[in-house]
């Protein structure tokens, strides 16, 4: 992750140049006259294309924004949307995969915020895996095998809904863990006290740091 602004600057660098040349392509198309018509628009695509994808990347160099998955911070509008979305995935997912009563989603699924998270996850893989174009992916595979199974084992252990599906309504845990202790700030204050204003460079994998064994 500490590579990624690396990788997309340079992605988006790659990106401008692509567009210029394409313009410069498009101008010499364009003194070929209107016979190659089909041609500029498919270069105008391809354009636009490009500038897409290098506001993409910018989108994604930027990690200090909560995406639309992430429900401490959405909006009202944003969280009314992504409820409707993960209803209708919900369902589907029901619908689609019928499942065992080990590992089936009760229907207060919306009321344990385990669930809730996890299944937006799932439901987040699920639009990369199948919303993503036409062309065949690993990915839609992959959303079974990794994701889709392991997320609903991962909810039969976690998401503490087992009263729930044997009295066939929601029943609230009796137990709620409590919220951060009001030690946290003291104790985060003696932790920065010994921690240093600027970044190692005697890290322990540098080669030059690697000392020669003994009898070497």
């Amino acid at each position: 992750m500490e590579l990624l602004p690396e990788v997309v600057t340079e992605l988006a660098s790659t990106s401008e140049q692509q567009a210029h040349q394409l313009a410069d392509l498009a101008g010499v198309v364009s003194e070929l006259g209107g016979s190659v018509a089909t041609a500029l628009d498919e270069v105008e695509s391809l354009r636009e294309f490009l500038l897409e994808l290098q506001r993409n990347l910018a989108e994604r160099e930027d990690l200090s924004r909560p995406n639309r998955w992430t429900w401490a911070f959405l909006t009202r509008d944003q969280a009314a949307q992504l409820w409707h979305e993960l209803r209708w995935f919900v369902n589907h997912l029901i619908t689609r995969y019928p499942l065992s009563s080990d590992v089936s989603i009760p229907p207060c699924w919306y009321r344990h915020t385990v669930a809730v998270d996890e299944l937006t996850d799932l439901y987040a893989a699920w639009r990369m895996a199948y919303c993503s174009g036409d062309r065949p992916s690993e990915e839609m595979i992959a959303w079974r095998t990794r994701w889709m199974w392991p997320s609903l084992h991962t909810l039969h252990s976690q998401a503490d809904w087992r009263e729930c599906k044997a009295q066939r309504q929601h029943v609230e845990p009796t137990a709620r863990q409590d919220p951060t202790d009001s030690g946290f700030d003291d104790f985060v204050e003696r932790y920065l006290v010994c921690t240093p204003h600027e970044h190692r460079r005697d890290l322990p994998w540098h080669e030059q740091n690697r000392r020669e064994p003994p009898g070497a």
